[in-house]
């Protein structure tokens, strides 16, 4: 069976949303001839065959773009099985061009994209959710979420992201890495993602930086990531000038490094370096982290998180095990959880390897590539 997948969120855009579908659209080609109806670049991107840009920028531009190109493909090939939806966003999308082409309709969901507040959104989107044959969750945090939004529960289905924990463990040299940042001899604390208000990121050095470096002087704090440019619900938020503004403030200017976007090599080596992941996240109305990527990126990088317990971020990170959760806004808990990693050698690697092993048993995108076929396979065989 071919598959069909409408998206906004795809490379060469960067987010957690963007690694998803890039890596299970990859991995589905093993078995599944899979088209890609996308966004338009804003530079030339090495695209993997049948994928296909819009032309110009922009949602309507992408809408009209993903029907009229999508039509054309569900014509040309009557083995596709199912459309799916790489967001809640693309949901009318995909169920116009499934029900006029009689295909299956399935929605993948993240979180923010199903409580995202405009009214016009909620109703020219969301809404819709409950009419698709299955909607998949990316936690159960998520799936509750759009319960909420009359979806039934025999539509529902969750699976997590995946991550390739081999890319993961790979040799790297931490002293040279280190040198790299002009940072020996440092412990580190690592948050690696695009920088939304809800990551908790300037929150993090206002409340808690403070009083970790008092208890362990030698200690900074790397920040892989930049302004949410390309979202369309981030990009007004200027939080790399709030997080340098409060570390002025703080006196921390020095302990706290933006290294904006690097490349995923150097993001792997620094994850290796690393001495803790956070995950700082904040407990908001009005945005939500769905799952928490980083949480399951640094747990396979043998790496102990510490993280609020809001959202998904219990899906990635098994409390006491693989990692620290705490409550939201409990800065104190927070700082304490960090400083007893930093200051723990052996509760550190403890951590560190239960998360790594958990990575590689739970969340390999082998294992989150085959639950996806299992899913696809049920439609096949419905229809025959």
């Amino acid at each position: 069976m071919d598959i069909l997948v409408i998206s906004w969120n795809y490379p060469p855009r960067r987010g957690g949303i963007e690694n998803l579908l890039d890596n299970l659209c990859s991995g589905l080609r093993g078995k599944h001839r899979v088209f890609v109806i996308t966004s338009f670049a804003k530079k030339p991107y090495p695209n993997a065959p049948d994928t296909f840009r819009a032309p110009l920028a922009g949602l309507i531009p992408f809408a009209v773009y993903a029907l009229w190109r999508g039509a054309l493909v569900l014509a040309r090939c009557r083995r596709i099985g199912v459309v799916f939806g790489g967001s809640a966003l693309t949901t009318p999308l995909v169920l116009i061009l499934s029900r006029s082409f009689r295909r299956r309709a399935v929605v993948l969901i993240h979180g923010l994209d199903v409580i995202h507040p405009k009214f016009f959104y909620q109703l020219l989107c969301v809404r819709w959710l409950k009419f698709c044959d299955r909607v998949i969750a990316n936690s159960n945090y998520t799936a509750a979420l759009a319960r909420l939004k009359a979806v039934a529960q025999q539509r529902l289905t969750v699976i997590p992201p995946g991550v390739q924990p081999e890319r993961f463990n790979i040799s790297t040299d931490v002293i040279a890495t280190k040198r790299h940042w002009n940072i020996e001899d440092r412990k580190i604390i690592l948050f690696v993602g695009r920088l939304a208000k809800r990551k908790g990121i300037k929150e993090f050095v206002e409340t808690s930086l403070g009083e970790i470096i008092r208890e362990t002087p030698e200690t900074v704090f790397l920040i892989i990531g930049d302004n949410p440019t390309d979202s369309l619900t981030h990009h007004h938020h200027d939080v790399v000038e709030e997080i340098n503004a409060v570390a002025s403030k703080s006196g921390l200017e020095k302990q706290v490094r933006l290294l904006g976007a690097v490349s995923n090599d150097e993001k792997i080596r620094l994850y290796q370096a690393c001495d803790v992941v956070v995950l700082p996240a904040l407990d908001l109305k009005e945005d939500v982290e769905g799952f928490g990527i980083v949480a399951l990126e640094g747990a396979a990088a043998g790496k102990p998180i510490v993280a609020m317990r809001v959202g998904g971020i219990p899906d990635a990170v098994e409390d006491g095990k693989g990692g620290i959760l705490v409550d939201p806004g409990d800065y104190r808990a927070l700082t304490g959880a960090v400083n007893a990693i930093l200051n723990d050698a052996a509760k550190a690697f403890a951590l560190g390897f239960y998360a790594r092993e958990r990575a590689k048993r739970d969340f390999s995108w082998n294992q989150i590539i085959a639950t996806y076929g299992q899913m696809l396979s049920s439609f096949d065989n419905a229809s025959k």
